[in-house]
């Protein structure tokens, strides 16, 4: 059957431990991009143009650390592609032969 048939492409996770880690160090960086945002953001009073305006600022606030949160992400699994050794194009073909094998 189709939809039991095990994945072999990708690289095991360990489940609830993967996601448990995603969601604290998500948490993490959300609390940490908020207090940036918040002490380079300029008083309501003080701010030029655009942000000067109640909405505009609070709208800042708000999708400045969601947007850095992506930009984090982003650069985490481009460490971790850097940092993780290469498999070479043979090894990496036995290994998948192996694997059908079973």
């Amino acid at each position: 059957m189709r939809l039991l048939r095990r994945r072999g492409q990708g690289t095991p996770r360990d489940g609830c431990g993967f996601v448990l880690l995603t969601f604290l160090f998500s948490c993490l960086f959300l609390i940490l991009n908020s207090a940036l945002i918040s002490k380079l953001m300029p008083p309501l009073e003080s701010a030029p143009g655009l942000l000067g305006r109640a909405g505009v600022n609070q709208a800042v606030l708000f999708v400045g650390p969601v947007i850095l949160i992506f930009l984090e992400w982003w650069l985490v699994d481009l460490v971790v592609a850097l940092l993780t050794p290469r498999q070479q194009p043979e090894s990496r073909d036995a290994d998948r032969e192996t694997r059908d094998a079973r």
